[in-house]
């Protein structure tokens, strides 16, 4: 069953009904195969009416790929106005997003492999969202200092980007690339490596000498 199709139980709305169809559709064939037609008639609506919202099949994609992009951006941002410990916040964002890519995989590639020609049209948004994102977690990051829970010197930017990366780019590739199952330990090992670092607090024997 797919998307749209999960969708249409109840009154439902038109627009989304066929942003979800166009997002099977792009998913299922490539971009240039795909027509208004086919996603009109998975979407259950007339050709017309697939029009009444979008101007072309360009800025169907576009506005697809938003709409894709906010739910993903999404599984971040709710959790930061959460009052947890930073910690477990990030413990939360973590797997929130998890489970986000293993509920989504496949349509986690219309961001991530799709490539039509409107796609650089794209990138002043997907920058201006990720940034919006890296504030969201760079102020998590200063609640964090401001609770003694993160060291004050620590670079906030950097952390900020380090968090990000480790959701998008470490958990992200491993399930939606790698195709690895991620479990609980996983990710808790994750977020103490982010956390505490790599290096032996302790000062080097060889350091030692030479002091």
């Amino acid at each position: 069953m797919t998307a749209a199709n999960n969708h249409k139980s109840g009154v439902g709305n038109k627009r989304e009904q066929i942003l979800l169809a166009a997002v099977d559709q792009f998913l299922e064939n490539d971009f240039y195969k795909v027509t208004i037609t086919e996603i009109a008639k998975q979407a259950e609506v007339g050709k017309g009416t697939v029009y009444e919202y979008f101007s072309s099949k360009e800025d169907l994609f576009r506005e697809s790929f938003s709409f894709c992009a906010d739910a993903y951006l999404q599984s971040f941002s709710k959790h930061l106005v959460d009052r947890s410990s930073v910690k477990q916040t990030m413990k939360d964002i973590i797997t929130t997003h998890l489970e986000l890519l293993k509920e989504n995989r496949s349509k986690l590639n219309l961001l991530f492999n799709e490539r039509p020609l409107n796609l650089q049209e794209l990138q002043s948004w997907v920058l201006k969202r990720r940034q919006e994102l890296l504030d969201g977690i760079t102020d998590l990051i200063k609640k964090g200092i401001d609770r003694d829970e993160i060291r004050s010197d620590v670079d906030v930017e950097m952390a900020g980007r380090l968090f990000l990366a480790l959701n998008c780019i470490v958990v992200g590739g491993m399930v939606v690339l790698d195709d690895l199952d991620i479990e609980e330990k996983h990710l808790t090992g994750l977020l103490d490596l982010f956390w505490n670092g790599i290096g032996n607090l302790e000062t080097p024997a060889q350091d030692k000498i030479s002091q």
